[in-house]
């Protein structure tokens, strides 16, 4: 069966976004499970930043953001499974994780400009 779950700072405790200390200074380190990133986005207000693309195949994952900017962001898992999608504050840290992903996206929702850390994580 497919899941889709959106963890907030539980991503912390499963190890995915790396250690407590690193993801509370906006630091992402990357793990054995590690896909892609660890990396950093500047997004303009209102825009997008596609961060990740599954290529030659699906892939069980979980983007993990740092939110280190002023605005607010929308972190948007898409593929063949079903779509997540999740919400992180600014100043916050959360973790999106579905089955068959394929595309991770980064939106910056808020009227400034945003920038993120983040890693994508094989589960």
């Amino acid at each position: 069966m497919k899941t889709t779950r959106w963890i907030l700072v539980a991503a912390l405790a499963l190890g995915l976004a790396g250690s407590a200390s690193a993801a509370s200074k906006g630091t992402l380190t990357a793990t054995n499970n590690t896909l892609a990133g660890p990396g950093t986005v500047a997004i303009a207000a209102g825009g997008t930043a596609h961060v990740f693309t599954q290529a030659g195949g699906n892939s069980d994952v979980c983007a993990t953001v740092v939110n280190t900017g002023r605005a607010s962001v929308t972190v948007n898992v898409t593929g063949e499974g079903e779509a997540a999608g999740g919400d992180v504050p600014a100043g916050g840290t959360g973790a999106v994780c579905t089955d068959d992903a394929t595309d991770v996206n980064v939106v910056c929702a808020g009227e400034s400009d945003c920038a993120v850390q983040w890693r994508v994580d094989d589960i």
